[in-house]
């Protein structure tokens, strides 16, 4: 869909662009509320129902298991129909799942509220940064991609202050539902929105292509654009199998090794699934100053993630991710170290709060942001969405993984052990990403796309 009609001068198109990312970040608001909102919801479930230490497991877990199906499926459908329609779809999905889940009379029900949901999350997880950088420019991709992160940040915000206010009456209901009001402006926002100027150029609409292109850029000379665009379309098969082409073999190997490690690095579990409960543990005793403690969580993620948009294109990827990985691991050891002394000092829970505190800044200014960008840069363009979508299959399997196993791995190796056994995993993704991934800042997808072909290339690339 191409308005046409608007003001044909710059000011204007930057305005339609602008708009346009501002109504796909919604897709990510969408991803932070949905994954934050159930650790203070489940408080108040597991008080409504019998539920065992691994059913709150499941029930935490079920979001990201459905979303493993949700990203593939997510990936081919955007490929087939559109990046615009499928993300109009995954609102429907939102705000399906969320009634259900509001409505659920039964444990049972309310899973599948979060399995429907979930589908949703895996394939809005690829689909908003890939349309989003789709529309973007080699100069401001990098920034724009993390508005999509912003959002995932106000969107766990608003899920920690609405469980907040639901708490002290206990309404876990009321913290699922409110999810279906954004779920509606995704919907409708993106019904007036165009497709990406690249998908519409791979399946042979390059009239149509143009026009959106010269939409969104204004003023700008988009031929020398477009000639990329173009001459990049014809270099792969595009299905899944192409995944294992020679050369863009290695490109998925890294950003399936990328997602699994950042993925066993517990960010899952301290930012989506159980930071009350962590706080909980370590000496909080009431649930509403707990679930109020994770308010100022969602405060610190916030605000990082407007310092890795100001930073992004500015320093490039590589030292955002360095410093926060390295951030992420003083903070696991930290917090191994206070439960090693638990109970023994009124202060532990304190020392607590600010290592989850330099946890989610270090999260949000490098791992997080940075993730997201680089799968939505690194793949050839005809099989992005495929390559985007093994990824995220990739990070929310690894996602259930961690959010089920975090309590019985607690009675297992303790609350110390526990926590060094994700400080592991953040060394582990510290080290892969500073040996294998190269800076992609500034350089167009068509040009990223070109190093990938050889070493050589990549090694350039990094330089």
């Amino acid at each position: 869909m191409v308005h046409t009609n608007t003001l044909t001068n710059q000011t204007g198109y930057n305005f339609y662009f602008h708009v346009s990312v501002l109504i796909a970040s919604m897709g990510g608001f969408l991803f932070g509320y949905d994954t934050a909102v159930i650790s203070g919801a489940i408080l108040f479930i597991k008080k409504q129902f019998v539920v065992s230490p691994f059913l709150e497991g499941v029930i935490i877990s079920s979001l990201f298991l459905s979303a493993m199906i949700g990203a593939p499926l997510g990936g081919t459908i955007a490929d087939k129909i559109g990046r615009r329609k499928t993300l109009i779809i995954t609102g429907l999905f939102f705000l399906v799942g969320s009634l259900i889940m509001a409505s659920a009379p039964t444990i049972p029900i309310l899973i599948l509220g979060r399995v429907i949901a979930g589908l949703s999350l895996g394939a809005v997880s690829i689909i908003s940064p890939l349309y989003i950088s789709e529309l973007s420019t080699s100069s401001n991709r990098g920034k724009m991609v993390t508005f999509n992160i912003l959002g995932i940040a106000f969107g766990a915000l608003l899920a920690y202050i609405v469980n907040y206010v639901f708490s002290h009456d206990g309404d876990w209901r009321w913290m699922f539902g409110l999810e279906a009001l954004p779920a509606f402006c995704l919907i409708v926002g993106m019904i007036f929105l165009s497709e990406t100027p690249r998908w519409l150029a791979i399946h042979s609409l390059e009239d149509k292509a143009k026009r959106v292109l010269q939409h969104i850029r204004g003023n700008q000379d988009i031929n020398e654009e477009l000639r990329a665009i173009e001459s990049n379309i014809g270099k792969h098969g595009g299905g899944w199998s192409e995944l294992l082409h020679p050369t863009v073999r290695r490109v998925v190997l890294l950003g399936v090794g990328l997602a699994f490690c950042r993925g066993l690095a517990g960010a899952s579990i301290i930012l989506y699934g159980y930071s009350p409960t962590i706080l909980e543990l370590s000496g909080f005793k009431i649930a509403s100053l707990a679930i109020l403690a994770t308010v100022g969580i969602g405060i610190v993620n916030t605000i990082m993630t407007f310092v890795a948009i100001a930073l992004v294109d500015k320093v490039g990827r590589r030292p955002l991710m360095v410093v926060g990985l390295i951030g992420i691991t003083i903070s696991l050891v930290a917090i191994g170290i206070t439960f090693m002394f638990d109970g023994a000092s009124a202060y532990v829970k304190w020392v607590t709060i600010g290592s989850l505190l330099l946890y989610v800044g270090s999260w949000s200014l490098g791992p997080r942001p940075i993730f997201w960008i680089l799968i939505s840069e690194i793949y050839p363009t005809k099989v992005r969405a495929r390559g985007m979508s093994l990824g995220s299959l990739t990070k929310w399997g690894t996602n259930w993984l961690a959010t089920l196993t975090f309590l019985p791995l607690i009675g297992l190796i303790g609350k110390t052990g526990t926590f060094w056994f994700y400080g592991f995993f953040s060394i582990l993704t510290l080290l892969l990403f500073y040996f294998m991934i190269p800076e992609t800042n500034g350089q167009s997808l068509e040009k990223i796309e070109d190093h990938w072909q050889s070493s050589k290339g990549a090694e350039e690339m990094g330089k």
